[in-house]
């Protein structure tokens, strides 16, 4: 009985929580085909009749065809970065061992308890020295060193459960620190690094603030930066930027359902004992 229960509680759980994240989402959705006066009147109502000419006009006046392709470019610049450098490090750091690996451990978690909006200004004034204003792979460069922290120490989790038995076999088969990476290491933990992957896209596509500070030319915005486009000092168009909403969020939500097999996967490894 205690177990049928346990169950049951638990399937409950699961279906208030899904639908606390499912939620929103409809009403994005719902609200993407509402005028503003319907959206005023009724947030909470159907879309009847709907307003299917918002995801047009919302389109073409903020220009999203170009801000996702600039979403995609800079998630994509992160991604490769922020993995091809905490990859390699978390291995060495919980593989390899080198001296005073406690240390540097620490220097990696140091910046996931600092702010990021501390180091916004200092960061302005690099990049304006260094001429990366309205660059795309500027801001990519800002999103990696915002994340390769957080991946380092998401991926040193999943090298730290390679049985070392395997990698010491590696080492009598004659195998280098590059070989053990590359060959044993990164493919047994595949799934970890698609899983972090997909965390860092996702940060890297919604990244607002970092954004709104180096980016300043229309035609390098970002999808969250299109959406301000929606937006005066008098009045916000929330219809169409509704609209906007439920255009940039679907790219994100189409990569993890490809991916969501994997990214389970690595997230239930990252659990296991």
């Amino acid at each position: 009985m205690t177990g049928r229960l346990t169950i049951r509680w638990s399937t409950i759980l699961l279906i208030v929580l899904a639908v606390l994240w499912i939620y929103p989402v409809l009403w994005t959705l719902a609200n993407a085909f509402k005028s503003t006066a319907d959206l005023y009147r009724g947030p909470l109502s159907l879309p009847i009749p709907p307003a299917v000419g918002n995801l047009g006009e919302a389109w073409s006046r903020a220009n999203l065809g170009e801000a996702l392709l600039n979403s995609a470019y800079v998630a994509s610049l992160t991604v490769a970065g922020a993995l091809g450098l905490a990859v390699p490090a978390a291995f060495a750091l919980t593989r390899l061992r080198p001296p005073g690996r406690a240390v540097l451990f620490l220097l990696v978690l140091a910046p996931l308890v600092i702010p990021s909006e501390v180091l916004i200004v200092p960061l302005f004034s690099i990049f304006r020295t260094l001429g990366l204003i309205n660059s795309l792979p500027g801001l990519a460069l800002v999103n990696i060193v915002f994340s390769v922290s957080f991946a380092t120490v998401i991926l040193a989790g999943y090298f730290r459960r390679i049985p070392q038995d395997v990698i010491d076999a590696g080492r009598v088969d004659g195998a280098g620190r590059l070989a053990l990476l590359t060959s044993i290491a990164i493919p047994l933990a595949r799934p970890g690094i698609v899983a972090v992957g997909v965390l860092v896209a996702v940060f890297a596509w919604n990244d607002f603030a970092g954004a709104i500070v180096l980016i300043q030319r229309p035609a390098s915005f970002t999808a969250p930066l299109a959406l301000t486009t929606f937006s005066t000092f008098y009045q916000t168009d929330e219809g169409l930027k509704f609209a906007g909403l439920a255009i940039t969020f679907l790219p994100p939500l189409v990569v993890f359902l490809l991916l969501q097999r994997s990214f389970l996967q690595g997230l239930t490894i990252g659990t296991a004992r």
